[in-house]
């Protein structure tokens, strides 16, 4: 695997949106949630929204004692492939700010009744959706999260009453799924790429061969061999030759990049990731130097890498980048991954590093639509309102 010496991938027609704006609260994370495309310009979204006055630093901090421990999970719609959302077609699907009992005896329904009758939805029908959430509601906090799968007939307008809960691999002590689409093999099962850590980090294969109604783990898709490094922000896909391939980010530890591995087996043995960036010809650095003295600070330079691959077989990376400038990029192989294009921006004017988690779904051939969230410098305390933002744009 290597990138090739060659431009950047050509961007046209870009436009950005509001998915959900509003001074009065942070609405973050979709990749945590996921994206739908039902056809016909039909798109749902699913992220994070919480009030908050971007007065104290608990406002804006992440986490279960930061924005997320009062948020709900919202579902949004769009009908014009993602220009405009009707704030009267927002479905909440959990809420975490709820007591930790009642959010406890939620997710584990089927573990205090494990007779509970529950519905055969076929996961791969056009209709269907399906979310992992994970909240902090474990007893006396150990483990502290819980995750739990919930699936939709009907496009996300309802969920079903009782949850999937998702036990983590044994000799862990917790997992979770963020919103990267399932994978459907030939045979009817499904695949997800899950994190896992405590007491250390790495990612699993876990698979379901009942449509969601359980899920187990199968293999060990990946783990930082130094022990200090945690490869998160699993995407799995599965190429036209029956490949997997599994995208991550490693943080800290061996590597702090982009990487990529695959299995030819079903998903039962992997090869080692390898960087799928590189070093040395980053369009980043330019625009660095040209605002050097105005938003100087160090950061990661990547963020959430979300792949997917196009009906013209090439496949696209997008992710965000939270080290001056800070914004959203992408990378495109047109070989199936085995050599990857230089970097491209898709923007670079967030004010600060407070940024991510996109995701993506081609609406038309070559047509992309994603959406993230973004910082928008409206004069809101701690750099200005979190917020969903969308971008349209056509990948030549």
């Amino acid at each position: 695997m290597m990138t090739k010496q060659i431009p950047a991938p050509e961007l046209a027609e870009v436009e950005h949106t509001l998915v959900d704006y509003a001074r009065d609260r942070y609405a973050g994370h979709p990749r945590q949630g996921g994206i739908f495309d039902f056809g016909g310009g039909e798109i749902a979204v699913i992220y994070n929204r919480a009030p908050s006055a971007y007065r104290h630093r608990n406002d804006v901090r992440h986490g279960y004692d930061g924005y997320h421990g009062r948020a709900q999970i919202i579902l949004a719609r769009s009908f014009d492939y993602g220009a405009t959302w009707d704030r009267a077609n927002d479905v909440v699907i959990f809420d975490e700010s709820a007591s930790v009992e009642a959010r406890r005896a939620y997710v584990r329904q089927l573990e205090v009744y494990p007779g509970l009758e529950r519905d055969w939805i076929d996961l791969t029908a056009p209709e269907t959706a399906i979310f992992f959430g994970r909240t902090n509601a474990g007893e006396g906090y150990q483990p502290a999260l819980l995750c739990y799968a919930l699936r939709s007939p009907d496009r996300g307008r309802t969920w079903e009453e009782v949850p999937t809960p998702v036990q983590p691999p044994a000799g862990h002590g917790m997992v979770h799924k963020d919103g990267h689409p399932l994978v459907q093999m030939p045979d009817g099962t499904q695949l997800a790429a899950m994190s896992v850590g405590l007491p250390t980090g790495g990612v699993e294969l876990y698979g379901s061969d009942d449509n969601g109604l359980s899920w187990e783990p199968l293999a060990r898709i990946c783990d930082d061999p130094t022990g200090d490094g945690r490869p998160t922000y699993a995407g799995l896909l599965r190429l036209p030759s029956g490949r997997l391939q599994c995208y991550t980010l490693n943080i800290d530890g061996l590597r702090d990049a982009i990487q990529m591995n695959y299995s030819d087996d079903g998903g039962y043995s992997w090869s080692r990731p390898e960087p799928i960036v590189r070093w040395g010809r980053s369009p980043w650095a330019k625009r660095a130097r040209e605002r050097r003295g105005t938003m100087w600070e160090a950061g990661k330079y990547y963020r959430s890498p979300w792949p997917m691959q196009l009906a013209d077989g090439r496949i696209l990376v997008l992710f965000g980048r939270r080290k001056p400038p800070h914004g959203i990029g992408l990378i495109v192989s047109d070989d199936e991954g085995e050599t990857w294009s230089d970097e491209q921006i898709l923007r670079d004017d967030s004010p600060i590093r407070d940024l991510g988690y996109p995701v993506a779904t081609e609406v038309e051939p070559g047509r992309i639509f994603t959406a993230y969230y973004f910082t928008m410098d409206d004069g809101n305390g701690f750099g200005g309102t979190r917020y969903i933002a969308g971008s349209t744009f056509f990948l030549k």
